[in-house]
């Protein structure tokens, strides 16, 4: 009953951040506004600003907190913009658009990174093909993305059931939920056309034992300027799933050395498992 019920939480946290189940409904998201994005910090700006892309039901600090401090150390600039993950995923789109605009127009940058997590690292990819040359965006790193699409089940059991006997994770009645499932109207018209864009560079990271995105091959996209990246190549003990990568050292490296190989040459490899 543990495995049945630990899956049923994680479906109320895609993004990976742990919800009350008792709650009726989930609280109000609290949506960053455009007007109160500010230029970057002074001494910031000789690499690109970073973008960061939370995932369902989650928060930058809780889909992302690892990685934003990593960026931070570095002296990047960096931006974790909160948004409704339970509207339509279109909106959310438009809404991330409308940042990389405001962004690269007040730093005067032609250039931007990406960092989606879940459906964060969707919806980082459906922004990147919203643009032509000149494009805004240098580089797409996407952990755990539905890019192709989940399912009503998780690790083999459905959760439709589960949804009508709870209503608080009855997720299925959300329409980014929807969104996100494999055949929906909205990946089959995303994923109908090119799914990059030609002068982005692309990082795909997923994971084994992700029970929420799976299999690993729903997080990848074949092209050729994409990297598909499993974290278990070279480093089988690190069983991280769609949880715990958030916190994963491994995968904090990887996202790390996609975004600058020269200043993080190193990915750790360390012992793992989905509870952290």
């Amino acid at each position: 009953m543990r495995t049945f019920f630990s899956l049923a939480v994680a479906l109320a946290v895609v993004g990976g951040a742990c919800t009350a189940v008792a709650a009726a409904e989930p609280a109000p998201p609290s949506i960053t506004p455009l007007t109160g994005i500010e230029p970057c910090p002074a001494g910031t700006l000789e690499d690109a600003p970073v973008l960061l892309i939370p995932g369902t039901n989650a928060t930058v600090e809780k889909s992302l907190g690892p990685v934003r401090q990593a960026l931070l150390d570095d002296g990047r600039c960096v931006y974790g913009l909160e948004y409704d993950s339970m509207q339509p995923i279109s909106l959310s789109v438009d809404y991330f658009t409308a940042a990389v605009e405001r962004i690269r127009e007040i730093n005067g940058t032609t250039a931007l990174d990406v960092v989606g997590k879940s459906q964060g690292a969707l919806i980082a990819r459906a922004v990147s093909v919203e643009f032509t040359d000149p494009h805004p965006l240098r580089q797409v790193v996407a952990i755990s993305g539905p890019q192709r699409g989940g399912t009503k089940s998780i690790g083999g059991v459905d959760i439709t059931p589960l949804g009508a006997q709870t209503p608080a994770l009855n997720l299925l009645d959300r329409a980014a939920v929807r969104d996100m499932l494999v055949g929906s109207p909205y990946l089959t018209e995303l994923n109908s056309g090119p799914m990059t864009a030609p002068a982005v560079r692309y990082t795909m990271l997923a994971s084994t034992y992700d029970q929420i995105v799976s299999p690993p091959s729903a997080s990848f996209v074949d092209a050729p300027n994409v990297t598909n990246i499993l974290i278990q190549d070279g480093c089988p003990e690190d069983w991280a799933g769609h949880l715990a990568e958030s916190t994963d050292p491994r995968t904090v490296d990887l996202v790390l050395n996609a975004l600058d190989p020269l200043r993080h040459p190193a990915v750790r490899c360390l012992p793992n498992t989905d509870e952290r």
